[in-house]
């Protein structure tokens, strides 16, 4: 997550209007202020919000900046986030309104079927995310308190294609918008990687009733039909032996002292080569 820091220092950067194209341009700086915007700490998305209105005071900025993924996905979010205070709401709707804005003709001109042809790839430019873009709920068990909660938000963010994250620790339900690639599966085994997390995908009908769905996943190893492991090792194992094959393939007394005897030659014949070894140093080096 960014920290507070971050956001006051791009917020001092968007003061200087000099500074506003650099900014918006930095895909890494714009991504941490859309990401923050699901802060559950009032504080922090008010900053934001007030750094990205100071950006937003350059009309020719503003399509850059609403074209960023998951920005008005997540304006949206915090206008219908009931959490969230009445100062938080206005600053959102303002923002919002800046970048939904139509831009208005500056001249009439002579062929109407122009006029409608900059509105409607305006319009296009300004709500790309809403397209391009899914909603993911997931049900998430194993979270008891903020360190639980971060853990589970920092692993989803690792899963390529996440655009935001909204956490509902009263539900324990986690809302995202990915890319339209993401699948379902990618993001519960994400938090299953925790050890101690576990996610099911929550389903709404056309009634509004909501229904969990399972995925077979697990943290980094392949899953298995309940009784296939057992074969998979079964073959695995030599064949079993019976008491008579034992018998007959047991070596013979004679065969034991061949080798036991082939064996203490060997040894003292070695030992016999390391003595003489150190001897030779021992003489060589002595003075």
């Amino acid at each position: 997550m960014v920290s507070t820091d971050a956001i006051a220092a791009m917020k001092a950067m968007a003061q200087d209007s000099k500074k506003r194209q650099m900014l918006v341009k930095d895909t890494t700086c714009m991504g941490g202020l859309v990401l923050v915007l699901s802060n559950p700490q009032q504080s922090v998305v008010t900053l934001a919000l007030e750094t990205l209105l100071l950006l937003g005071e350059e009309k020719e900025l503003r399509p850059l900046i609403a074209a960023h993924i998951g920005m008005l996905d997540q304006l949206e979010m915090v206008l219908h986030r009931s959490q969230n205070g009445e100062e938080v709401k206005k600053l959102a709707d303002q923002l919002y309104g800046l970048l939904t804005e139509s831009p208005l003709p500056q001249a009439p001109l002579r062929d109407s079927s122009n006029t409608q042809l900059p509105r409607s790839s305006g319009t296009g430019k300004n709500k790309p995310s809403l397209k391009s873009t899914k909603s993911v709920v997931l049900q998430v068990r194993g979270v008891h308190d903020q360190a639980d909660r971060d853990l589970c938000m920092r692993l989803l963010l690792r899963v390529k294609g996440v655009v935001s994250i909204t956490f509902d620790v009263h539900k324990k339900q986690c809302l995202m918008r990915t890319k339209p690639e993401v699948k379902p599966e990618s993001l519960v085994r994400a938090i299953t990687k925790s050890m101690t997390m576990s996610a099911q995908q929550v389903i709404r009908n056309e009634n509004g009733d909501e229904s969990l769905v399972s995925f077979n996943v697990s943290c980094g190893f392949s899953t298995m039909e309940p009784g296939t492991q057992g074969k998979e090792n079964e073959t695995f194992l030599p064949p079993y032996l019976s008491d008579d094959e034992d018998e007959k393939n047991a070596p013979r007394e004679e065969d034991r002292s061949a080798l036991s005897k082939g064996g203490t030659e060997r040894e003292t014949t070695t030992s016999k080569w390391f003595s003489a070894a150190a001897s030779f140093l021992t003489n060589s080096f002595y003075w």
